[in-house]
């Protein structure tokens, strides 16, 4: 680059001599546009898409982000999709929600774990809660038939997780 300026980081910085003084110009171009990124590296998969809207000035922001990152093992895949909306500080994304799905293999059939945690609106502040866990259960029974079994639980008003459903299906070709 010249006299004018020089490349650091990715960004353009200009400096400008006037007398004894230096004065820095940094330029960032920032596109706020849908986009999607996805990144693999062996067994870890991650998505990241976002959503960007107009505010009431007319500028761009970002509205909602959404990470999804899946790990493949030998005998299962975890699922996380995280939620990040805007928060109360100006142009920042915060955490609201993320499910954590885990499919293990067993030799008869599969086992999911689904959690889901979010932040309380009431708090901000606070971590995220899980408010419900669901647990499936898909197991062979016979040569062509399977049974499915589900149970979901949620939260009381003492916060200990009570089953809210209890479902079994059997599938018969």
């Amino acid at each position: 680059m010249n006299a004018w300026g020089e490349i650091r980081g990715g960004s353009l910085t200009q400096r400008l001599r006037c007398g004894r003084q230096v004065i820095t110009l940094l330029w960032i171009v920032l596109a706020a546009t849908p986009a999607m990124a996805q990144q693999s590296l062996g067994t870890v998969t991650e998505t990241v898409t976002t959503r960007g809207e107009r505010d009431l000035n007319g500028r761009d922001i970002v509205a909602e982000r959404v990470v999804t990152q899946r790990t493949r093992a030998n005998d299962g895949e975890q699922v996380v999709v995280e939620t990040y909306l805007p928060s109360m500080e100006a142009g920042r994304l915060a955490l609201s929600r993320r499910v954590t799905r885990v499919r293990t293999e067993t030799d008869d059939g599969s086992q999911t774990i689904e959690e889901t945690a979010e932040r309380s609106f009431a708090a901000a502040s606070e971590p995220l809660r899980i408010i419900q866990r669901s647990v499936t259960t898909v197991r062979r029974r016979g040569t062509d038939s399977y049974v499915r079994e589900r149970h979901v639980f949620e939260r009381d008003t003492n916060g200990r997780f009570v089953p809210v459903l209890s479902q079994t299906e059997t599938h018969v070709p």
